[in-house]
């Protein structure tokens, strides 16, 4: 495996070592991030990685991604945005899946959506997170299985983001695997396990 992690921040994941780091120009760029401005700057940290022999960007917001692929992030949340964060902003925070914002999607590209799991988290230390499966066809590709974790800390400065993404033939070809990726999300802070 190879161990990713933001130290400071006390996130950990594990991938599978046969899994490709992307580039973090691509990866900044496919967001639109400022390739000016450092991570520390932003108030963002984040890392992709790819199963494929490629690794892409694409494979993580394009229309298709044949092989697992992961984005792992943690962003800090500024003062004046913390008491409006909650579980749905998390469950919405790459794709529409709660009710409210799939009912307000106006992307015409984002079709075809499927909830298969929807969990709230409670790991205990004023952690509170939720735990999202769902399929989504983007930009008239194949169906893409969304595997999502994300956390707001005990006081809504940090959130902490797991997805992991790729055709719904893939995740059940790789069900295991993606499940040892996603099991591993975990923070350090005394008895909270991600």
């Amino acid at each position: 495996y190879t161990y990713v992690k933001n130290s400071a921040d006390h996130m950990y994941v594990k991938i599978p070592a046969s899994w490709h780091s992307i580039d973090q120009k691509d990866l900044d760029n496919a967001i639109g991030l400022d390739p000016a401005e450092d991570a520390s700057s932003r108030g963002l940290w984040l890392q992709g990685y790819d199963a494929a022999d490629t690794p892409s960007a694409l494979h993580l917001f394009g229309s298709s991604a044949p092989e697992p692929a992961v984005l792992v992030s943690v962003q800090q949340v500024p003062q004046a945005s913390r008491g409006g964060l909650s579980l749905d902003g998390l469950r919405d925070f790459f794709f529409p899946v709660s009710p409210t914002a799939r009912q307000n999607n106006q992307n015409p590209q984002l079709t075809g959506f499927g909830l298969l799991a929807d969990d709230v988290l409670t790991p205990g230390d004023g952690v509170r997170g939720v735990h999202t499966v769902f399929r989504y066809r983007l930009g008239g590709g194949p169906p893409q299985m969304m595997d999502q974790t994300g956390y707001l800390n005990d006081d809504a400065s940090k959130v902490y983001l797991l997805l992991v993404r790729c055709s719904t033939t893939c995740y059940k070809d790789r069900h295991g695997e993606i499940e040892n990726v996603v099991s591993s999300f975990t923070t350090d802070s005394p008895n909270t396990r991600l």
